[in-house]
Parts: structure tokens; C-alpha cells; sequence
């Protein structure tokens, strides 16, 4: 598995936002084409999903070296708490642009939140997701939630060994009420989903997720239309959150913690 690697320590602060990331990096159809066209130009095919499938089931393609490497460090990589058990199992050989992750901390509209970011370097299973010819990194999904107080670890993680898909996961502890679980993936196909307790998520619609525990113990979803941005492009989103009245509502929520 050869990796080029993103900046292991980015750091960007601004009022009431501060984004850290410290990271161990591991096609829609065009509107008018025709489905002849569409099938040229896509990047992600069943054809490629059978074989990475035969790939990862014959042990001739495996990359044992990094798996030796992984299984070695076990116990550091399984040492947190997150919600899919990160055991070490053998990949094909791939390169990779790299991905990774990190923590938000901030203040929206006077209350205090916690959150993760994922980010996904510039490929063809990702060149879709990009604007600028100038980023080589992306968010694709970013989450935040209230906090209430409890100050606790909030694992992070992602990982590049389902290439070209992407998967980041994590936990927030950050609430006496519930416990916020999610897991994000992009697709080589380009559809993105995230799962958040359960709830199911089509992140085409939105990058950012806001969530609110309730004093019942239940919880409440605010999906954001956010899309891919870049990291200096999401904290200036996120500023400006306060400006969205029906977010402002939603988080006015006399039943929020």
C-alpha cells in the first residue's frame, strides 16, 4: 500500500471556531449526455466492483506487508472506542492520494458544540468533489453536536483500505443524554452517505450534520446543505451558521439540552 501523505498537523483558528487535524493517512452522469456517453466517461463501474471483490478474496493480490505491519500494531489501532471494531485485514495493492480526519470545537448562536470533520485527497474517484484546481484535500462530511458540559474523549478515524472508497468514523462524547456514533463513506460512484444512530444520511444533500440531543434522552438532526469544501471554506461556513434562521430555530429548541 503506497501512500502519499497529507500534512500530518494543520491548524486553523478563527472567532469561535478552532479546527485541529491531526492525521495518519492512511460519477454522476452529466445532465444531456447520453447513457453511451455516460458509460465512457464513469469512473466506477460493476465491472471494477467485481473485480476489487476478486481481488479482495484472493490472497495472490494481498498487500501482506502492510497487513504484517497492521497486525503488529494492534493494539494501538484497536485501543479506541469507536463504532466499527478497526480489525486488520488484507487489501489488494493500491496507491493512494490519502484521507483523514479531525476534531471542531465551536460556539454557534451561544451554544457550545463538538464535532469531526473527514477529508478525502484529489484522485480520479475523487476529482468530482473539487472546485478549486488549487486544493488537494476536501471535507466530505463534517458533524457537529451540542455539548452540554461532559468533557470526554471523542474518537476519530479513517481509513483508505476500501480504495477507492473512502470510510472516516467516530464517536462524541460530549453529552450527559446521548452519545453521538457516526460513520461516513464516499463512494468511488460518487454517492456519499453517513450514518448517525442509526439515522441514514444522503450526504448529497448536505455535507454538514448538526445534532441535538434532547433532555428526554432522545435526539434531533439538522441536515445543512453544505457542500465539499475545503477546510479554510468550512470554517468561514460555519461562521456563518448563525445567519440561517431555520438552523437558528432548530437550535432554540426549548427540549435541546
Amino acid at each position: 500500500m503506497k501512500e502519499s501523505l497529507l500534512p500530518h498537523y494543520w491548524k486553523i483558528s478563527a472567532p469561535g471556531i478552532f479546527l485541529v487535524l491531526i492525521t495518519t493517512l492512511s460519477c454522476s452522469p452529466k445532465i444531456g449526455t447520453t447513457e453511451i456517453e455516460n458509460q465512457e466517461t464513469q469512473f466506477w463501474t460493476l465491472e471494477k466492483a467485481k473485480k476489487q471483490a476478486a481481488d479482495f478474496n484472493s490472497s495472490e493480490t494481498w498487500d501482506t506487508e502492510t497487513l504484517n505491519m497492521e497486525i503488529e500494531y494492534i493494539d494501538a489501532l484497536t485501543s479506541q472506542d469507536l463504532p466499527l471494531f478497526p480489525s486488520p485485514f488484507p487489501t489488494p495493492m493500491y496507491d493512494s492520494p490519502g484521507n483523514g480526519n479531525g476534531p471542531i470545537k465551536t460556539e454557534i448562536a451561544g451554544k457550545s458544540f463538538r464535532g469531526h470533520y473527514a477529508i478525502i485527497g484529489k484522485g480520479e474517484h475523487s476529482k468530482h468533489l473539487f472546485k478549486s484546481p488549487e486544493d488537494e484535500s476536501i471535507v466530505y462530511f463534517s458533524i457537529l453536536s451540542i455539548a452540554d458540559g461532559k468533557e470526554n474523549e471523542n474518537p476519530v478515524s479513517a481509513i483508505s483500505r476500501n480504495h477507492p472508497h473512502y470510510l472516516s468514523q467516530g464517536s462524541i462524547n460530549t453529552s450527559t443524554r446521548s452519545r453521538v456514533d457516526w460513520v461516513a463513506v464516499q463512494l468511488a460512484d460518487q454517492n456519499a452517505y453517513a450514518i448517525v444512530n442509526s439515522r441514514l444520511f444522503d450526504l448529497r444533500a448536505g455535507r454538514l450534520i448538526l445534532v441535538a440531543p434532547q433532555k428526554d434522552g432522545s435526539i434531533r438532526f439538522y441536515q445543512t446543505d453544505a457542500p465539499p469544501m475545503n477546510l479554510e471554506e468550512q470554517e468561514e461556513y460555519i461562521r456563518n451558521l448563525p445567519h440561517q434562521q431555520k438552523l437558528i430555530d432548530f437550535l432554540n429548541n426549548e427540549n435541546n439540552i
